[in-house]
């Protein structure tokens, strides 16, 4: 493939008309789509399903809002440009405008033949996702479970309680919810003060969905309280297969975050770009020219270097500087803390390391900017490995797990507003079957987030903690009304209970565990510290 024409495409905008952007917009909000690429690919392989090829858009049509061609076409990009070139029989002199042309007819195309049959359909999307499905293949290359190297269980409904007791307060019917049903934002978070049981909580519901739902787990604990000199704490031990654990410092994360040469120009630029701003942002007083040689000593290692790890990248860098007359900064203080420690070792891919269940801990690490940067890097490779998977399927519309991700003390990535993989997961990542579960203090570590961040966490629970009128209104759009620093008091929500909004129900206030001298009823065998 030309790689020009390729780059092209990928910095390129395209058009819907204002018609399909309209019916588009209504459509997601109906199918529970999340992003303005899912519905746009729908239209375009909906209009490549017809034998003949689609008119031009009229020069008088109304446009919309344009989409960037890494957004329209992601990790799937060749593919696409193969399709529509061989489909619109474009030869070797065409151009970026032929190809948007013809991008922009298909969209246009495919948007109204959906328009018109959800309306054949009654407005009612089960007729309309099953028209939908007669144009997809019958006899794909590959699996699904091959394309992901985790195999994928369809489980239906999958049914969780809220801690040992799960209750509501203070009228003692046992309470649960579905995590996976339709329309439902799957990730939770969880809050409270040291020693308010969030995190003995958030285990046992990250070890139902592991057990019931057969899924891989990423378990990314900075404080070092579920390993315990390399063996895992009696919490986690349940699981079966149980989980890896590494104490970072001690041992080396086995992951090998950055993409093989043969992806293309755009995507190594891209894994570059990536990790630079991650560097940078545990770095102080880093400059345009730093950031620039940075990017680039990626680069070279991807393109270059084998074994591509941190060191041959911190070498690259190191002589970079030399080479441009810069002094020793800090991101080359980062980088030797990185290679010092031996925090990664570049032994498995990423479908490898993802498909296997690990606990990170970070105890070992001196200070929080290194901290904060391994969780930054661990960010990265999943959102490069999860977001290009094919969407899981919906059987009974209860959608199929790929993947739980939890991390504890959240805040020292929910700190930094403008960090995206965390942001990008939590949004897109539902449709391809990851689970996020955020555990943290209290509700001003989501302040400042845009308000369709909270909103896709699905479960919030809340045990007793710090509030402010700006953090409590962060969370608004996760509880769907306005919130009282009285509501996560310590009168209100006594030892063990939590104030809860789980998919469905109205916020309510949740028996999650108890001591002796609470929770009638309970018994003194599911006590909790």
């Amino acid at each position: 493939m030309n790689l020009r024409f390729r780059d092209e495409v990928w910095r390129g905008g395209f058009r819907p008309t204002a018609q399909v952007e309209e019916f588009e917009n209504n459509l997601r909000a109906k199918l529970g789509l999340s992003t303005k690429y899912e519905s746009a690919r729908l239209s375009i392989g909906r209009s490549l399903a017809e034998p003949q090829s689609p008119a031009p858009v009229s020069s008088t049509e109304e446009r919309g809002k344009p989409i960037a061609g890494e957004h329209l076409f992601g990790a799937e990009i060749d593919l696409w440009i193969a399709t529509i070139i061989i489909d619109g029989g474009l030869t070797a002199e065409a151009t970026i405008d032929d190809f948007r042309t013809l991008v922009e007819a298909h969209w246009a195309r495919g948007g109204k033949l959906h328009q018109a049959e959800l309306q054949n359909a009654g407005d009612d999307e089960a007729p309309f996702m099953a028209r939908i499905a007669e144009f997809l293949p019958t006899a794909p290359d590959e699996t699904e479970e091959k394309k992901s190297a985790i195999p994928l269980n369809s489980i239906g409904e999958l049914v969780l309680t809220v801690g040992s007791v799960s209750k509501t307060y203070p009228a003692g019917n046992p309470i649960d919810f579905v995590l996976n049903g339709q329309g439902t934002a799957p990730h939770i978070a969880l809050m409270g003060r040291i020693a308010s049981g969030k995190t003995t909580t958030g285990i046992q519901m990250a070890l139902q969905i592991c057990t019931k739902a057969r899924v891989p787990l990423l378990l990314i604990d900075p404080k070092g309280e579920l390993v315990d000199n390399g063996a895992l704490s009696e919490r986690l031990s349940s699981l079966s297969p149980p989980p890896t654990a590494i104490e970072v410092g001690e041992h080396p994360i086995p992951l090998d975050f950055l993409p093989g040469p043969g992806v293309g120009s755009a995507s190594v630029t891209r894994a570059a770009m990536q990790f630079r701003d991650s560097i940078v942002s545990c770095c102080r007083g880093v400059g345009n020219i730093q950031q620039d040689l940075l990017r680039q000593a990626v680069e070279q290692v991807i393109m270059f270097e084998h074994p591509r790890d941190l060191v041959a990248l911190r070498d690259w860098y190191k002589q970079k500087l030399v080479d441009t007359n810069k002094d020793h900064d800090s991101v080359l203080s980062r980088l030797n803390e990185l290679t010092t420690l031996k925090v990664f070792e570049s032994s498995l891919p990423m479908s490898d390391f993802f498909a296997r269940s690990w606990v990170i801990s970070l105890k070992t690490l001196g200070t929080e900017e290194l901290k904060r940067l391994v969780i930054l890097l661990l960010l990265d490779a999943l959102k490069a490995f999860i977001l290009p998977q094919p969407d899981t399927t919906t059987p009974n519309g209860f959608r199929t797990l790929r993947h739980l991700l939890v991390i504890d003390e959240a805040r020292r990535i929910l700190a930094d507003k403008k960090y995206q993989s965390l942001v990008d997961l939590v949004r897109q990542g539902r449709s391809k079957g990851q689970v996020i579960m955020l555990l943290s203090q209290d509700p001003s570590d989501f302040e400042g987030h845009a308000d369709d961040f909270t909103t896709q966490l699905g479960t919030v629970i809340s045990f007793a903690c710090a509030q402010s009128q700006r953090g409590l209104r962060a969370l608004q759009g996760a509880y769907g009304r306005r919130l009282q620093p009285t509501e996560f008091s310590d009168t209100y929500l006594p030892t063990g209970v939590a104030f809860a909004k789980l998919p469905g129900r109205e916020p309510q206030r949740l028996q999650c565990w108890a001591d002796e001298s609470s929770a009638p009823g309970t018994d003194a065998k599911s006590v909790e510290y």
